[in-house]
């Protein structure tokens, strides 16, 4: 039944569970991890993976206040379903970033073309893992790897969203797809979620878009890496660094951390100092 105004205005709303805080990833919800080549996307979505597996803060960030940065409250099952390295290349990349094999729910589905949400076997064969391992977060990387629709298409990537849509609701699953971001043209740059490569149909449907921005050289071997956030359902978020260490694990560089500007010298001799980067 429709509601008079002030009542409508005078109800509070339910507050929304929440798989990362702060508006990040709602239960249910849908984020895009988009960044250029080399930017360290499949390692910042292994990280945060692993975090919610193990119910502990994405990237172990805290502010001087002691308040998480990326708070997560419990354990999580997590699908991760990767197209591009493969088995081998993925195991040699996960061993070093797990310290203690623990039994945690972190499930590998590994490069296995046959899985497309365009197509009604792919999208069996997706749904047949899903409903196997019951995850409560599905990580897609790269979302190009899992069609072969039009990039540009609005109408074509919209069907392709659509798939995540229904899985969302009946699976009650997260979902955080990998996905490129496009090349600059310096007659039309593009900002936030309009950088992602394609249609603007899949910024369009998702409710957290996390721009990933390599900071330092491509030979560098410990990486500074900016995340800036595009949230439609919480308050803004102020962006943050992280490094990505030879290990593959992600280190919080801290809230005072200014890009250029080491707010603490480096921990090794070999190490470059940021700014030099």
């Amino acid at each position: 039944m429709a509601e008079l105004l002030f009542d409508f205005i005078s109800r509070e709303p339910e507050q929304l569970p929440q798989i990362i805080g702060r508006g990040v990833l709602p239960l249910k919800g849908k984020m895009i991890l988009g960044g250029d080549p080399k930017a360290n996307k499949s390692y910042i979505a292994l990280n945060i993976g692993l975090a919610l597996a193990q119910g502990q803060h994405i990237f172990g960030a805290l502010y001087k206040s002691g308040v998480p940065v990326l708070p997560v409250t419990r354990c999580h099952s997590v699908l991760y379903v990767e197209q591009e390295i493969g088995e081998r290349g993925l195991r040699e990349r996960l061993k070093p970033m797990i310290a203690v094999p623990g039994d945690i729910q972190f499930y590998i589905k590994t490069r296995d073309m046959g899985m497309r949400m365009d197509t009604p076997q792919g999208r069996t064969a997706i749904q047949a893992e899903i409903e196997q391992c019951k995850p409560e977060v599905v990580i897609l990387d790269p979302l190009a790897k899992f069609h072969l629709s039009d990039e540009n298409s609005a109408q074509q990537m919209g069907m392709v969203m659509r798939v995540g849509d229904h899985w969302v609701e009946n699976y009650n699953i997260a979902i955080i797809y990998i996905h490129h971001t496009a090349k600059e043209n310096f007659q039309h740059v593009r900002r936030g979620g309009q950088r992602l490569r394609g249609s603007s149909a899949i910024f369009a449907d998702v409710d957290t878009f996390v721009e990933i921005s390599r900071k330092s050289s491509s030979h560098h071997k410990e990486p500074v890496v900016e995340l800036g956030f595009e949230l439609r359902q919480a308050e803004p978020l102020e962006p943050i660094y992280i490094k990505r260490l030879q290990s593959g694990l992600c280190e919080y560089l801290g809230e005072d951390y200014h890009w250029g500007r080491p707010s603490s010298p480096p921990k090794t001799e070999d190490t470059i100092p940021y700014g030099n980067l």
